[in-house]
This record gives structure tokens, C-alpha cells and sequence, in this order.
């Protein structure tokens, strides 16, 4: 593959080889273009990727930041948004995600890691992703979204299909059939209001008027793609990686204090959403390359997170690293409001697995690929349960 021309960031973050790629674009064009989807630029060094995030006047979130489009007929808010209007629709997310609220829900995720754990033990074989990992984080942030445990299932669908899609004309068709059924969840929350994101938001103001229908419905969907599907896919890729990783099992399993700090490691390392788009309000030059405005600009997280200037070692799993100061959760004002549920879910998933189910084996670690599409995502891991667990 010519780097210079034919570089697909979908492609390579579903590969075996995204290492060797961007490891050769940092070294020899850190800024390069590519032919693919009609042309952009991407950007692969630590520093730069940074700085591009935290430069919104120059490299802005609309209209769009994924390449290809996903065919959204409204921009995914707060995500498609720039400030001020970013930090606006962003603190209707925080007071949600808080990390103070968020701890209140320990017991509750443990409880549901626990229900789904015992469950998957009495069989012999089991798919940790679709028995374990997808069932839990849907529910967990469906918690938050107040949709019912019977319609979970479809959430799920609806989540993965979202961050998979293979077309504008796929992603629109599946993004209005989840409008059709958020549209009948607010206007229920009208008039039976509960303890869930929509009540939130139907009471909440912006600019001292009240928060739009359309806007709960636009902040609804963003959630149904980032809020449990891109967690689903950093557990998925803990187990794949313990499984091929012994040692590091042992070493958690003996050492319960190392759980946080490899999370980062983790999130690091396999950065699950591997980079979003900017598109270029002026002319700017990076690196000595010159970027045009109207330019799209792609920012590989997965590739700056490998930068072996910012991170030695890179490409060694290192539990205790210290400091970490990954991508894997973006940077700048668009840094992920929910990685707090996220460090959580994956904490209390790690001390119950490592308790019930340590020896769990992959049926065949070499057969596992990653999806294509905005998220590294592994849809299956086939396991056995041995059956001493």
C-alpha cells in the first residue's frame, strides 16, 4: 500500500498492521494525504494530533467528524459541534456523567456484571462478546437513557450497527428508524417523567430558553453510538489481549491495585476509537506541509498513541505506565464525557472476571478480526469456560 495515496484509516485500524503503517507515517510523512473517500489529510504524530484538537478555530467538528459521512441527517451533538455551542450542549451531558454520580452506580454495574458472569459459567462455551461484553454496557447506559430492559436487545443492534456502518445511505436509513423509537420515548417523558437523560434535558435550558425536542433527540442518538458500544469494544479487546497475554493476566490477578492503571494501558494501546475528523477553516501548515481551507484532516488517536516520542515502549502492553496521557478518550474540549462510566464498567469487569471466570479460554485467539467501521470492534470472541470456574 502506497501511504502517500491509498492510506484508509478504516482499513488499517481493522488490520494487523496499524502499527508498521503509522509507525513508517510518523517517521517519513507524519502529515500525509490520501486518495481514499475523496481525499484528506491525516495526521499521525503525538504533538500534532494534540495541538490540532485543541486548535478548534482552525480545525473544526462540523460538518462532520467521520470519513466516510455516516449519513446523519443532523449533526452528532455535542460531538459535530464547536465551541461556544460545544461547551453549552456539553454541560447538559456533564451534570449526567459527573464523576461523582457515576461512582453511586458501582454496586448496580457489579450486580449486572455478576448476573451476566454466573450465567455464561454454566455453559461450557460461551462468546464473550455476545453473551458478556455487548449485554452489559448496553444495559448500563440504557440505564441512563431510560429505555426499558426488554427493548435492550434492540438498543444493542441499533449501537453496534451505528459505529459499523459501510455507507451514508446504511447509516441514515438505520439513524431514522432509531429517531422513529426516540421520538415516542420523549414525548412519553412529557407527561410520565423519570430519573433518565430525556427528563433531564426536557427540564434543562441553554442560553436561557428551554432545550429543543430535536436537541434531546440529537443528543440520543450521539449516545446510542458512543455511549456503550466503544466500552463493549475496549472490554472485548482486554479479553483478546489477556488471552494472548498470559503473563499479564497472572500479574493482575495477583496484583488487584494494577487494575486502574492498566485500564489506561489498555485504552491506550488498543485506542478503540481510533480518531475523528477536523475539517480546516483556513489555510494552516503543519509539520511544513500546507493544509487548505475545506480540507478534511483526519487525527489518528491510534497512531499517537504509539508515538514512541510521547509514549516509550510504545508498543509493549506496560500495566504500571506512569504517567499515561493517551488519546484513547480524544483530548481537548471534545475529551469523552462518559470515560468516567467507562473506567468504572471496565474496573468492576476486570475484578469480577479475574474472580469467576480467570481461566477463561479463547477458542482460537488467531481467528478473531476487528470490524471496520468508526470503532475497533471485535463482534465475536469465542470462549470456553473451563469447567473448574
Amino acid at each position: 500500500m502506497d501511504i502517500r495515496t491509498n492510506y484508509d484509516h478504516r482499513k488499517v485500524a481493522a488490520s494487523t498492521e496499524f502499527d508498521r503503517v503509522h509507525a513508517e507515517m510518523r517517521a517519513s510523512c507524519p502529515v500525509a494525504h490520501t486518495d481514499a473517500y475523496d481525499g484528506f489529510w491525516v495526521m499521525t504524530r503525538y504533538a500534532d494530533v494534540v495541538a490540532a484538537t485543541r486548535d478548534t478555530t482552525t480545525f473544526s467538528s462540523l460538518p462532520t467528524v467521520t470519513i466516510p459521512s455516516v449519513g446523519a441527517p443532523r449533526p452528532f451533538i455535542p460531538v459535530e459541534s464547536d465551541p461556544p455551542e460545544h461547551q453549552k450542549y456539553r454541560s447538559l451531558l456533564n451534570s449526567i456523567f459527573r464523576p461523582m454520580r457515576i461512582e453511586g452506580f458501582e454496586s448496580r454495574i457489579r450486580e449486572q456484571v455478576v448476573l451476566l458472569i454466573e450465567k455464561i459459567k454454566t455453559k461450557h462455551q460461551i462468546d464473550l462478546a455476545a453473551d458478556l461484553m455487548f449485554p452489559l454496557t448496553s444495559r448500563i447506559i440504557t440505564w441512563f437513557l431510560g429505555i426499558p430492559e426488554e427493548d435492550v436487545p434492540q438498543f444493542s443492534a441499533w449501537s453496534l450497527g451505528l459505529i459499523t456502518v459501510s455507507s451514508p445511505e446504511e447509516g441514515l436509513r438505520l439513524q431514522m428508524e432509531i429517531r422513529d423509537y426516540y421520538i415516542r420515548l420523549i414525548e412519553a417523558r412529557k407527561t410520565e417523567p423519570g430519573d433518565d437523560l430525556a427528563t433531564h434535558l426536557l427540564g434543562s435550558t441553554i442560553d436561557g430558553r428551554a432545550v429543543t425536542e430535536d436537541e434531546v433527540l440529537d443528543l440520543y442518538l450521539t449516545l446510542t453510538g458512543a455511549g456503550g458500544e466503544t466500552t463493549a469494544a475496549m472490554g472485548n479487546h482486554i479479553f483478546w489481549l489477556l488471552a494472548q497475554h498470559p503473563e499479564l493476566r497472572r500479574r493482575l490477578a495477583s496484583d488487584r491495585s494494577l487494575i486502574p492503571t492498566a485500564i489506561e494501558e489498555f485504552v491506550r494501546y488498543v485506542s478503540p476509537v481510533y480518531g475523528f475528523a477536523r475539517n480546516a477553516t483556513r489555510d494552516v501548515e503543519v509539520v511544513g506541509t500546507e493544509i487548505k481551507k475545506g480540507d478534511r484532516v483526519f487525527l489518528s488517536w491510534l497512531s499517537a498513541n504509539h508515538d514512541p516520542e510521547q509514549f516509550p515502549d510504545a508498543e509493549t502492553l506496560v500495566l504500571d505506565r506512569a504517567p499515561n496521557p493517551h488519546l484513547g478518550f480524544g483530548a481537548g474540549p471534545h475529551r469523552c464525557p462518559g470515560s468516567p462510566l467507562a473506567r468504572l464498567t471496565l474496573r468492576v469487569l476486570l475484578e469480577e472476571v479475574l474472580d469467576r471466570i480467570p481461566d477463561y479460554q479463547l477458542v482460537d485467539p488467531e481467528a478473531v478480526t476487528i470490524a471496520e467501521g468508526v470503532t475497533r470492534v471485535l463482534r465475536s470472541l469465542p470462549a470456553i469456560i473451563p469447567s473448574s470456574a
